[in-house]
């Protein structure tokens, strides 16, 4: 068994702290824990993985070309593998995605 301190793994490309395949050795899951400010943006692709968002504080609202909810604190939604959703922050929020790999592949 091996800790993590999630704020030792930020990704600048992402702009979120991401503890995957490079910490784990395997690329079968992962977890993502974002900090988004009030009115900002930021576009959510699962590109085929399995995901689920939760919100742990905030609200934000959630938007696809069929969808638009909004999600607020302690509230989680799956996110469908071959979507692509804008994610705005109504308030400061912070969440945490978990993901899996629906079809085995490498990054």
């Amino acid at each position: 068994m091996e800790v993590f301190n999630i704020r030792d793994l930020y990704r600048e490309k992402y702009r979120e702290y991401i503890l995957g395949s490079a910490e784990l050795g395997k690329h079968s899951v992962y977890l993502v824990y974002g900090e988004v400010s009030c009115d900002e943006e930021r576009t959510m692709a699962p590109e085929g993985h399995d995901e689920i968002l939760f919100i742990l504080e905030g609200r934000a609202e959630l938007k696809s070309r069929t969808d638009n909810i909004i999600m607020s604190k302690e509230q989680a939604v799956y996110l469908n593998p071959s979507g692509s959703f804008t994610f705005k922050a109504l308030t400061d929020c912070r969440y945490i995605m978990a993901g899996a790999h629906a079809t085995p592949h490498e990054h």
